[in-house]
């Protein structure tokens, strides 16, 4: 039998090259396939690492289309910064709904499918810095005062979609799952009007979402916030 693999694999570079000459693909297209160590620091492997993430998890099963992140914004010295601090670095992808996060990421809750719930789909990559500490801050504040407290204070909140892809990143890259027997509020987005959502795992380790009134606050209820890059 006639080897046609030398013929079969110019066949395909010429075609790789033609769709490149096209602009069908982009070379960055291509680095996902390369396993040669990648800078840590570099905004482009920063964002070629979560790109193939979510393509490993199955996204684009998940949303019926190609998944193509923008260029991560923030700078070399922005993520080292973050990596000095415990922090990592987060995508959300634009238009993925709360329904196809859960799906992607095993995560399910009454919340991810009641239309009381205001949906915080992102219009744009949301890209955000955040704490990667297994335990909430800010224990005992009201979501009221969690809300005017990270307006001024230029903090991004957390939507329960900004919520579920930190979850999943953390036990990705720790195998740990963070608050266990803590809540935190969820003031992007609202339910029913006037209430926040609070999230968390409870002492079985299942995840739960309540639809609370803003100014309740309790020693297991805290927060996290996001970071956005500086320029």
């Amino acid at each position: 039998m006639t080897n046609s693999l030398p013929g079969t694999r110019q066949a395909t570079l010429s075609f790789v090259e033609e769709m490149l000459n096209q602009g069908v693909l982009a070379p960055t297209d291509l680095r996902q396939y390369i396993t040669e160590p990648q800078d840590p620091f570099d905004p482009e492997s920063v964002c070629q690492d979560l790109a193939k993430w979510y393509r490993d998890m199955g996204i684009e099963s998940v949303i019926g289309r190609q998944l193509s992140l923008s260029p991560c914004p923030f700078t070399r010295d922005e993520i080292v910064e973050a990596y000095q601090q415990q922090e990592i670095i987060l995508c959300v992808p634009k238009g993925v709904s709360r329904q196809e996060l859960g799906k992607l990421f095993r995560i399910d809750s009454w919340a991810l499918h009641d239309p009381l719930v205001t949906p915080a789909t992102e219009k744009q990559d949301r890209w955000f810095r955040t704490s990667m500490s297994l335990k909430p801050s800010y224990m005992n504040e009201s979501g009221v005062r969690i809300r005017r407290l990270f307006e001024d204070e230029k903090k991004l909140h957390f939507s329960i979609e900004r919520y579920m892809v930190f979850i999943a990143r953390i036990r990705h890259l720790t195998n740990h799952t963070p608050d266990q027997e803590y809540w935190i509020w969820l003031p992007r987005g609202a339910y029913d009007r006037s209430g926040i959502l609070i999230a968390g795992f409870d002492r079985y380790g299942s995840f739960n979402v309540h639809g609370w009134m803003p100014q309740f606050s309790a020693s297991f209820v805290g927060a996290r916030y996001g970071f956005p890059p500086k320029s």
